[in-house]
């Protein structure tokens, strides 16, 4: 059960749904069961999104469209407990069917609607200093931030992208994921935050099994974007005037796989093996004909423009295959970017995968996740490509070429700097070294090539520096004090307690709040003690009184003063939310009740119990004269209520009301139901029936009455119900004697005689010249009570014979089969043949 706030976007409240079915008339009914319905959360996207359908009346079609207006907010408790706050960007109400489909966002219209130019920085930046340039006053704030101190110099030459875009692309580029979180108070949003993970989710080792906890799991592969070569390019770097590419940058793949070549395209020679369209029988090593794309990136050196390009031919050099888990119980401990391990034994397949989308159905109780294959992609890379790889790799080592010169080692050392300008002269080492905060990280690649001759080149990365140490609240006092006015603050003693404040004072309260640096702020606040009013004019004269008379109150506090004893204290501010009832008893208030027997409740109008448990042993409901059919025959008794069971007991009435000695009972319990009707004379039942645990027993009076009745009894299942459905089917079709002198021949029916409603019915027919004549049709039947009872015994089937004298077959009736006897074949006998067995 989940329930929804909805707000305007002021936060004040305008209706509650739920998808409780027990909820309040006052609460709208939701459900979010519909094709793209329900929760949804994802990993790449960053932000949540929530589509439902509210369902309502006529009388409440204003309301429901007042509280899903496009813009307003919508507030639930996330499956984790979490607080989600969402924005509805669209809507679509229906009165005529009584729906209300909206789809709403927690990234808020702020960032999904904003639009952001092209930008440039000059100097290296942390994440959060991006984020927060681009968020601007959206009230969005970096919350969670798992690196701080990372930097990067990046451009965008784009100059129509929404916020949320922006943000996303800078996490791209920063190699993180993003979410929102919200701080509510109430049903209003205090904080709204931009945690920036590392990486979402965790694997907490949770086993998820086809046939338990999932539905099923299916598999979608395609190759719609795969290639085996890309070819990229960057940014436009700051002072030039065309994008980079990676025409000229040197670089070899140390496993040996990837080749870069000087036209700056990155081939994979082993997934060319597989792809190429020169593959054939005779040429089953293709080294041309790559599959080759051209991408754009927003790297602005040549070495993160690599790191992008590798990235991509990983992912795109083998076909992508992911996997829809239906998911029948989602543990709750399960979120979005977690790494779950599923099974299906039945398919021999065994996953470890990442949850990248989430769809919760909280009507349903159930999600359906969708996973990447980038976290399974080992797995997919065959014994040939592993075994072509390390082949390529040797290959890309040097041991094959004579003539042409190659590169023999790439070696990547690290230093430390104090410039992002000039290289630093110091040690390199293998090593990444700790860089002091406004430092800067260099990197060297030097590439030896097989002729000897070495080519040197470097990046760089800046620390960024910790930030000053800020203000903090050291400590506050409150302290008060009596003054005579209400502008100037008195100059007495402060004192930390309330003093009393006599009528026409004021009371000042002083508050002192001491910050770490050293500073204080005074503040001060005033509230005037009030003179009693003029007395005014005396009333009229009352009637004369009694001064021991029980007086009535109804009030929240307790009465005081001089009380008359057995006086009663209503406790509630009115009679319409009073919530106890006291007597008086001369010296303190005691609870008291009304009896039961003095209530006299002649109407009881405009009562509604929402979401009530009444607790009652028995309930009983009387009725009089009541119509129980359409020809006008009434009745009188009770429906009860009565533990587990649930009763009417009544007798039946002519037009008139008068009773005519007929009585019935129905009852349902645990057990099933049952129900009768008797004869005139109140005892004997005339019909009764019973249904329990699959049988329907039905019993009807043939004759007499109490004692010396009779009645005929009998009872249905399920398998009877399969028996008659099928009384008259086909067990075997064919044409045999039963029995000729040389084979006693048998016939075995595709149904046991058991497994029948009665028996076995066989047909015979006419038989000359080898063949069935398709006339002479005769029909004999073998009961499966007898066969209970002689199974195996010798049968005399007589059978009418219309051209010949009348003969008989003489059969052996089993369970499961019918065998015939050798003389089933002499004399009119051997006219006659078995043409078909049929159920009856």
């Amino acid at each position: 059960m989940a329930d929804f706030y909805f707000t305007d976007r002021k936060y004040n409240q305008l209706g509650i749904a739920s998808t409780d079915e027990l909820a309040s008339s006052s609460v709208i009914a939701i459900d979010d069961i519909g094709g793209q319905e329900g929760d949804y959360q994802s990993v790449d996207g960053g932000y949540r999104s929530y589509s439902a359908t509210l369902h309502f009346s006529p009388d409440q079609s204003a309301q429901v469209k007042e509280m899903a207006k496009v813009g307003n907010f919508v507030l639930f408790k996330g499956r984790a407990g979490e607080s989600v706050w969402t924005t509805i960007l669209s809507a679509e109400h229906d009165p005529l069917a009584g729906t209300n489909t909206f789809v709403a966002e927690d990234a808020s219209i702020d960032l999904i609607n904003g639009t952001v130019g092209a930008y440039a920085v000059s100097s290296a930046m942390t994440i959060a200093q991006y984020i927060e340039l681009f968020a601007g006053d959206s009230g969005f704030v970096v919350g969670y931030n798992e690196i701080p101190d990372l930097t990067r110099t990046l451009n965008w030459d784009s100059d129509d992208s929404s916020i949320l875009t922006r943000i996303l692309s800078v996490a791209t580029q920063f190699g993180v994921e993003l979410s929102f979180r919200f701080e509510v108070r109430g049903l209003s949003v205090i904080g709204k935050y931009i945690d920036i993970r590392k990486h979402i989710g965790g694997n907490k080792d949770i086993y998820l099994r086809v046939d338990t906890d999932l539905n099923k799991i299916v598999t979608t592969s395609d190759i719609a974007d795969l290639c085996t070569a890309i070819a990229g390019t960057g940014g436009t770097p700051e002072g030039s005037d065309t994008p980079i590419t990676l025409k000229g940058y040197q670089w070899v793949d140390p496993n040996g796989r990837y080749v870069l070549g000087g036209d700056g395209v990155l081939r994979d020679p082993v997934a060319l093996r597989t792809w190429s369209c020169l593959l054939s029988n005779t040429n089953t090593n293709p080294v041309d004909a790559h599959i080759t794309r051209n991408k754009t990136y927003e790297a602005t050196t040549q070495a993160t423009l690599l790191q992008s390009v590798l990235s991509d031919l990983e992912k795109f050099n083998h076909p992508a295959v992911n996997y829809e888990v239906d998911i029948a119980k989602l543990p709750d401990t399960v979120n979005i970017g977690d790494t779950v391990y599923l099974v299906d034994e039945d398919e021999q397949l065994f996953l470890s995968a990442r949850v990248l989308e989430l769809t919760y159905s909280y009507s349903n109780e159930s999600g359906t996740a969708m996973l990447g294959d980038y976290l399974i992609q080992a797995s997919q890379v065959s014994a040939e490509y592993r075994a072509l790889a390390e082949t390529l790799a040797k290959q890309n080592k040097g041991q094959d070429g004579k003539d042409g010169i190659g590169i023999q080692s790439s070696i990547v050392t690290y230093q430390a700097g104090s410039s992002g300008v000039s290289a630093p002269t110091g040690t390199w080492s293998d090593a990444v070294p700790n860089v002091a905060a406004n430092q800067y990280l260099w990197s060297r690649t030097i590439i030896t090539m097989t002729d000897g001759s070495t080519s040197t080149t470097y990046s760089v990365g800046k620390m960024g520096a910790n930030g000053a140490d800020g203000i903090g609240l050291k400590s506050s006092a409150v302290t008060y004090q009596i003054g005579t006015n209400g502008t100037t603050a008195p100059s007495g003693t402060w004192s930390s307690t309330i003093p009393p404040a006599s009528q026409g004072t004021y009371l000042w309260s002083r508050t002192v709040t001491l910050y770490t640096d050293g500073t204080q702020n005074t503040s001060y606040s005033v509230a005037y003690q009030g003179t009693n009013g003029a007395k005014g004019d005396t009333g009229p004269q009352g009637p004369p009184g009694s001064q021991n008379v029980p007086m009535t109150y109804v009030q929240t506090a307790a009465p005081t003063g001089t009380i008359v004893t057995n006086s009663l204290w209503w406790v509630g501010a009115t009679m319409s939310s009073v919530t106890a009832l006291k007597r008086w008893n001369g010296s303190s208030w005691i609870p008291d009740s009304i009896a039961q027997a003095v209530l006299n409740i002649i109407e009881l109008n405009a009562v509604t119990i929402n979401s009530a448990i009444i607790n009652s042993p028995k309930i009983n409901v009387p009725f009089s004269h009541a119509v129980i059919n359409e020809s006008g025959i009434l009745s009188s008794g009770n429906l009860t209520l009565n533990g587990t069971s649930y009763s009417i007991d009544g007798s039946i009435e002519d037009a008139n009301g008068k009773a005519n000695g007929q009585k019935y009972h129905t009852e349902l319990n645990p057990d099933g139901m049952s129900s009768y009707i008797t004869q005139t004379d109140g005892t004997t039942k005339l019909h009764t029936s019973r249904i329990s645990m699959g049988v329907l027993e039905l019993s009807d009076l043939i004759s007499g009455l109490g004692d010396n009745a009779t009645y005929n009894t009998s009872s249905l299942d399920a398998e009877k119900i399969y028996q008659l459905n099928n009384v008259s089917n086909p067990l075997w079709e064919g044409v045999s004697l039963m029995g000729w002198s040389g084979n006693a021949q048998s016939v075995t029916p595709s149904k046991k005689i058991t497994d029948c409603l009665n028996g076995w019915k066989l047909v015979w027919g006419a038989y000359s010249n080898g063949a069935f004549t398709g006339t002479g049709i005769s029909e004999s039947e073998i009961s499966k009570t007898s066969v209970l009872k002689y199974p195996g015994a010798g049968r005399i089937i007589p059978i009418m014979n219309y051209a010949n004298a009348n003969c008989s077959k003489y059969v052996y009736a089993y369970d499961d089969h019918i065998a015939g006897n050798t003389k089933n074949s002499d004399g009119a006998a051997g006219s006659v043949v078995l043409i078909g067995i049929y159920e009856y």
